[in-house]
């Protein structure tokens, strides 16, 4: 069974330098990944049956990377504030590198797919490690919205900024912290 999870790894792993390579997923094709990941097209169909089925793991492995880094991010804060301040610093710097202007996964329609199979998962994960904070922010504790609604909306408001690109992702971030009731920083956190 390692075996066969390594080589399904290795595949992935070669589909994401590739597409780094070749800046567009239209231009991924099965054989080619093949080849970048030294397998056997049989072998290849054997985990990927279609072009989809590769590209959905593609967008699984973004997504675990989020919850991984999400998690780093919050280990060490203790406070709601904090853990929120975490979050949206690692949401901000974790959309820069994965659908900003240099990212290889830039493509919008693969951009808006993605972010649209991940805004629910994403949203439990946010109410989950941030719900405490999203809790006290004004707009939530007024009753104008639920928790929910305010993960949601930082979540889409940090979409949208890479939907419609700006070259300066700290005023983003700037932004979203005064939004959630916490104290501008003078310089960016990572």
């Amino acid at each position: 069974m390692g075996e066969r999870t390594a080589s399904a790894d290795a595949i992935v792993s070669a589909a994401c330098r590739l597409l780094a390579e070749l800046g567009s997923h239209e231009k991924l094709t099965l054989s080619a990944v093949a080849e970048a990941a030294q397998v056997s097209r049989p072998t290849l169909y054997r985990w990927f049956a279609t072009r989809d089925d590769l590209l959905e793991a593609m967008s699984l492995r973004q997504e675990n990377r989020f919850y991984e880094g999400l998690a780093d991010a919050l280990e060490l804060e203790r406070t709601p504030a904090g853990r929120l301040d975490a979050a949206l610093s690692y949401l901000v710097t974790y959309l820069d590198e994965t659908f900003g202007p240099a990212s290889p996964v830039m493509e919008p329609g693969f951009t808006v797919r993605s972010l649209t199979a991940s805004l629910p998962k994403q949203k439990v994960t946010w109410v989950r490690l941030v719900g405490d904070a999203l809790a006290r922010l004004p707009a939530v504790k007024a009753g104008e919205l639920s928790v929910e609604q305010a993960a949601e909306l930082f979540l889409r408001l940090a979409y949208s900024h890479y939907l419609i690109p700006s070259p300066e992702p700290e005023v983003l971030l700037q932004c979203m912290r005064s939004m959630a009731g916490l104290r501008a920083r003078a310089s960016a956190t990572g």
